[in-house]
């Protein structure tokens, strides 16, 4: 019996990884819409045109680009409903696992609909940002179902040193004021995803000292982590939001060249991905 529930139980955490992996790209795909103008490829939604539910030849490169992205959520929607399924064959999964993964699968439909209107209201930039917060929820999400059926028998347990209870407490806060500013700051400069899309009218250059504040506040407390439990987990974090950071005044430096941008948006799923893990292995052991 015990045998027979070990492929099922990979198959859950396989994917789930998948799941994580996708999400992860469709962040990239939905960058680079933005990065080459390509947000309105597609200038209607659901179809990508009042004629056509698929790109056509007139709609040229923008038209791939968007709708090739619009291809990807339906995959990573396919991918979710296998996790769903996956997750309810496994008959000995944690307690919280199929909530979580049934959540998630809700998320990627909503996320679906928040880039929907996206489009139907020509890139505003509250929705887009939005869009964006949400796909980094979702990537914080499959990174806690990784953990639940990779670990199924590790125990919620809070660390005895408060002083790293309570940097691990503050750090998700410090990673969520990091995530909003920079959607801030995206919405208020260049590469907007079409040349007429509204700007949120902030002062680009202030906007970005706040979103620098909140990164060297959650690179601290990454920092504290890592010389305190001197684990991949936290090391690797501190390593990930280091990166980016560095990404991220190179880029802005170099007057956000597009190639920097894309790898600043894709290292900041990552930064969500491994600031997740790091907080679910301190407090799952």
């Amino acid at each position: 019996m015990n045998a027979l529930r070990v492929p099922v139980r990979r198959s859950a955490h396989a994917a789930a990884v998948a799941a994580l992996v996708a999400n992860v790209l469709i962040v990239l795909t939905g960058a680079l819409v933005r990065l080459t103008g390509s947000g309105l490829g597609c200038p209607t939604w659901p179809k990508c045109t009042d004629d056509s539910f698929v790109t056509t030849p007139e709609m040229g490169v923008h038209g791939v680009v968007e709708f090739g992205n619009r291809v990807l959520g339906i995959v990573v929607g396919l991918i979710t409903v296998v996790l769903v399924v996956a997750v309810a064959r496994h008959r000995a999964r944690p307690p919280k696992a199929l909530p979580l993964a049934v959540g998630i699968l809700v998320g990627v439909g909503l996320q679906g609909l928040i880039g929907g209107l996206s489009v139907r209201y020509a890139l505003a930039p509250e929705i887009v940002a939005v869009h964006f917060l949400a796909s980094m929820v979702l990537v914080a999400a499959l990174v806690v179902l990784v953990d639940l059926l990779g670990r199924p028998d590790a125990a919620v347990r809070a660390p005895a040193d408060p002083r790293l209870r309570a940097g691990m407490a503050a750090m998700p806060v410090a990673l969520t004021a990091v995530l909003v500013l920079g959607a801030l700051v995206t919405g208020s400069g260049p590469h907007a995803g079409d040349e007429n899309a509204h700007r949120f009218g902030l002062d680009p250059a202030e906007v970005t000292s706040f979103h620098v504040l909140a990164v060297v506040v959650l690179v601290g407390l990454q920092l504290g982590a890592a010389v305190v439990l001197r684990t991949p987990a936290a090391v690797g974090a501190l390593a990930v939001s280091s990166a980016q950071g560095v990404i991220g005044s190179v880029q802005e430096a170099l007057a956000l060249p597009v190639p920097l941008v894309a790898a600043h948006v894709v290292t900041g799923a990552l930064v969500v991905a491994a600031t997740t893990h790091l907080v679910v292995r301190t407090f799952r052991a």
